[in-house]
């Protein structure tokens, strides 16, 4: 006998009080002066006879994996869930709250105890909200192209970047729109280091502009091929309009999907985890990346007596910041040993949703994506854990600032990749 899909699905705001402080750029200085919008966690719970999942995402830059795996017991306690069938992601705005963030080498981190443990009281407070508000559910995937919203940060030219949007639709039985999950890759970075006010930036402008629409369905964001991917080069400024225009640009694509999905009426669901342990890559000796950091100085002060562009001036000064971070990891990275994370997969009918602990790069997200067997794969960053940038072999050859600031070689990505790829073959 066919089971029959449930789905309820809530959205809690996650806002810290003013005052608290950011997580995001390090050239920031100050803690929050305000709220442009607010932060938000949407939760959607699906079950199907006795399997479950759960879908988190928050407007944060990104959580540890001690504090997932709080959530993920508390919400097995709450309503049942199995620990490992929940993905808590994060969209990486860096407009929002500071706090929630690992130890990362070459980083300055401060956990919040006290926010932490407020938001995991929303997010399990959120799934028991859920389970009350389960009902007959149908669902479908698509997927469209979204193009004026990320850039290659290095080359925007002939950078490689990932336009797919893909778009999960759960209905109720009358064909209203219980949720949507997003999934597009870019960094939510249009407000700068200079905003003092709390924002989930551009995902969530798209999900105010789509609630406009369809005011009683919550609308999940989660980020993809994005950690070589942002806004450097299409924003057409860093205000809270451009946050918007470049909001109403994703909403757009999303709601175009949404109309061209066709439902179905059953469904698989299935959840797997594979702990991983990815190893530090072999930094240079500390007077070799001292060097490194000079000579790039030296190259950012040619350019800009040469009166060069802003983009040119721009991808300059961030591998200067990150062969500074460099210089600081060859330091403070003797004899500590990697942390071990998670790769996680989530099955939901035809979509595979593969949890990333960190910043994912487009050739590696493309590889995955190419290899599945799944009509609809999407790479979810920041999933479960934040360790920072998973650089390939042709970034770490360029000398990007993603590749200067990785603790990572090319073989943790490779490493990433193909537990992703087993996982994806064997269910």
């Amino acid at each position: 006998m066919r089971k029959q899909l449930l789905a309820g699905a809530v959205e809690v705001d996650i806002t810290p009080p003013v005052g608290a402080g950011f997580d995001g750029y390090s050239a920031r200085q100050g803690t929050s002066l305000g709220v442009l919008d607010p932060l938000l966690a949407q939760l959607l719970l699906l079950k199907c006879g006795e399997d479950q999942i759960v879908l988190i995402s928050m407007d944060l830059l990104g959580v540890s994996l001690d504090f997932t795996q709080r959530v993920r017991a508390g919400i097995e306690q709450a309503i049942g869930v199995p620990t490992h069938c929940t993905m808590v992601t994060c969209s990486h705005t860096h407009s929002g709250a500071g706090g929630f963030l690992p130890h990362i080498p070459g980083i300055h981190t401060a956990p919040d105890p006290d926010l932490q443990r407020m938001v995991e009281r929303k997010l399990v407070g959120a799934a028991i909200w859920a389970q009350e508000c389960l009902q007959p559910a149908r669902l479908g995937v698509g997927k469209g192209e979204v193009e004026g919203i990320g850039l290659n940060r290095n080359d925007p030219e002939s950078g490689v970047v990932d336009h797919d949007v893909v778009v999960l639709r759960v209905d109720d039985a009358s064909g209203q729109p219980i949720a949507v999950v997003m999934n597009y890759g870019c960094h939510p970075t249009v407000l700068g280091y200079q905003n003092l006010f709390f924002s989930a930036d551009y995902p969530g402008a798209a999900r105010a502009a789509l609630r406009s629409i369809y005011p009683h369905t919550v609308f999940l964001y989660t980020n993809g091929a994005s950690g070589d991917i942002s806004t450097r080069f299409t924003r057409r400024g860093q205000s809270y309009d451009e946050v918007e225009r470049m909001g109403r640009i994703l909403a757009g694509e999303v709601l175009k999907e949404m109309q061209l999905i066709v439902m179905q009426d059953t469904v698989r669901l299935g959840a797997h985890v594979t702990e991983v342990e990815p190893k530090f890559r072999c930094f240079p000796s500390s007077d070799e990346a001292q060097r490194e950091l000079e000579r790039l100085q030296a190259e950012l002060e040619a350019l800009k007596a040469a009166g060069a562009t802003h983009g040119e001036i721009r991808r300059a000064t961030t591998r200067v910041e990150g062969a500074m971070g460099q210089a600081m990891m060859a330091k403070q990275l003797d004899n500590v040993k990697p942390r071990s994370s998670q790769v996680q997969l989530l099955q939901i009918g035809d979509l595979a949703l593969v949890g990333w602990p960190g910043e994912a790069f487009t050739r590696t997200v493309m590889e995955i994506k190419q290899q599945s067997k799944y009509p609809y794969t999407a790479v979810v960053s920041y999933a479960n854990d934040y360790l920072g940038y998973f650089p390939d072999a042709v970034s770490i050859a360029e000398g990007t600032y993603e590749a200067l600031i990785s603790p990572y070689g090319a073989d943790a990505a490779e490493e990433l990749r193909d537990v992703a790829l087993r996982l994806l073959k064997e269910d």
